[in-house]
């Protein structure tokens, strides 16, 4: 990758001010930056599974990516083995998606199955979906900082499982966290990934080799042109994406509103000449009731 020589020979990551363009809410970025510092991911994972670093024996990244060759459709999910036991894949959530729920369900499972045709089914490894997201995943659900879903029964909330499942991290509900994820260091890492400026992000890394080494490779591709173009490409992709997914949800819903609209206008009209119609037929009884009484 090629520098960009007039402003990085000038700024380093401790000296780097102002808005950082490219931060770890990117999810190119976020997936370089994970892949290149296993310390910050098994911080991260640590975070995110309520362990210590002493727990993380092997912490592997399976689909790891090459900026070089990476297209701005490449998906940014990381897939990750944790003790050679376990598999998680962690997913940034940056726009709003209608079919999340789905969606997420559908990851999940790819990720479950994980053996081969024919092996044994105690091979399976235990598999979690984690979401990182600034966004309102489901409508009707409770405000919560870190949320996780597994299968339970609807009578007597019995666990089926704690071997599949779905845990959420909402950024935007640090206020609500509870003692255990600050614990855990989850408000923590949330901090790190809503800093957008220099000064924030070097405020949070202060006294943290893991994070100063996150904020190394951070300011390393926000410097680079290449990569920055890469970024750039792969951001108006995402972006272009949304645009058309929202513009045509958009267009479906004006055409159904509009049929609605027809439909409720066509009952309208029917139901007043129902009402004519029983008008003019009680006006007919009434005439009859009085012929009868002469």
């Amino acid at each position: 990758m090629s520098k960009s020589k007039d402003k990085s020979q000038q700024l380093t990551y401790e000296t780097a001010t102002g808005e950082i363009e490219f931060t770890l809410m990117s999810d190119m970025m976020f997936h370089y930056v994970m892949q290149k510092s296993e310390r910050a991911l098994t911080g991260l994972v640590c975070a995110l599974k309520g362990l210590t670093p002493n727990d993380v024996k092997s912490i592997i990244v399976t689909n790891p990516i090459d900026l070089n060759s990476a297209g701005k459709e490449t998906i940014m999910d990381i897939k990750l083995t944790l003790n050679n036991n376990e598999v998680l894949n962690i997913e940034l959530q940056v726009y709003s998606d209608k079919y999340w729920v789905p969606r997420s369900i559908l990851y999940l499972c790819r990720a479950y199955d994980n053996i081969g045709s024919g092996d044994n089914y105690s091979l399976i490894k235990p598999t979690t979906l984690l979401c990182i997201t600034d966004q309102k995943l489901l409508a009707n659900a409770e405000p919560e900082f870190y949320a996780k879903y597994r299968l339970t029964n609807l009578k007597n909330h019995h666990l089926y499982t704690d071997k599949f499942g779905i845990n959420v991290l909402q950024l935007d509900q640090t206020d609500i966290a509870t003692q255990e994820d600050i614990t855990n260091n989850l408000v923590y890492w949330a901090n790190l990934f809503k800093a957008t400026t220099w000064e924030e992000f070097k405020t949070l890394a202060k006294n943290h080799p893991d994070i100063e080494e996150v904020g190394n490779l951070i300011f390393e591709l926000n410097y680079d042109n290449q990569a920055k173009e890469i970024l750039e490409g792969q951001r108006r992709y995402r972006e272009q994406m949304n645009s058309q997914y929202t513009a045509g949800y958009t267009d479906a819903e004006e055409k159904y509103e509009a049929v609605l609209a027809e439909r409720d206008i066509a009952l309208a009209e029917k139901d007043a000449s129902i009402a004519e119609q029983a008008a003019a037929i009680a006006k007919l009884q009434e005439e009859l009731k009085k012929y009868k009484n002469k």
